[in-house]
C-alpha cells in the first residue's frame, strides 16, 4: 500500500487540530494546577498548534485552488511557504482583532504563532521529497 502525499500533510492538520480542540475545550478549562508554566503552554497552544496544522492543509488545497497544471506558479512552487504566509497573517490578524472585543489580546500568542510557523517549516524540510512533490 503506497502514502499518498495527501494522508502524510493531512495527518499532520489532524493531529494539530485535535491537539488545539483537546487543550481548548477540556485540558485547559479543567487544569487546577498552579503550576505557572503549564498554565503558560496551556495558554498559547491554541495559536501553535494551528500555525503548524493550517499551513499542512493549505499545503495540500492550494494546488487545487491555484490550477495544478500551472506548476510554474510561485504561489504553488513556494506552497509551503505560502501556506505559512496565509496562515501567519491570519492567525495574527486574529490576534489583533481580539483588541477590539471581549476576546484577549496577548503579544505571547503571536510569539507562538510564529514558533509554531518556524516548526511546520522544519517538518517541511524534513520531510521525505517524495511527499513534496505534486
Amino acid at each position: 500500500m503506497k502514502f499518498k502525499l495527501e494522508y502524510y500533510w493531512f495527518l499532520i492538520f489532524a493531529l494539530c487540530f485535535t491537539a488545539f480542540n483537546q487543550i481548548q475545550d477540556n485540558i485547559r478549562p479543567n487544569y487546577n494546577g498552579d503550576n505557572s508554566i503549564i498554565k503558560y503552554l496551556l495558554g498559547v497552544a491554541p495559536n501553535f498548534f494551528p500555525a503548524i496544522g493550517i499551513p499542512a492543509l493549505f499545503v495540500l488545497t492550494i494546488p487545487y485552488v491555484f490550477n495544478k497544471k500551472n506548476l510554474d506558479n510561485w504561489f504553488i512552487k513556494k506552497r509551503h511557504l505560502s501556506s505559512n504566509l496565509i496562515s501567519v497573517i491570519g492567525l495574527v490578524g486574529w490576534e489583533f482583532a481580539q483588541m477590539s472585543g471581549k476576546l484577549r489580546f496577548d503579544w505571547n500568542d503571536i510569539l507562538w504563532t510564529f514558533i509554531g510557523a518556524l516548526l511546520f517549516q522544519v517538518i517541511w524540510i524534513l520531510s521525505p521529497q517524495k511527499y513534496k512533490e505534486l
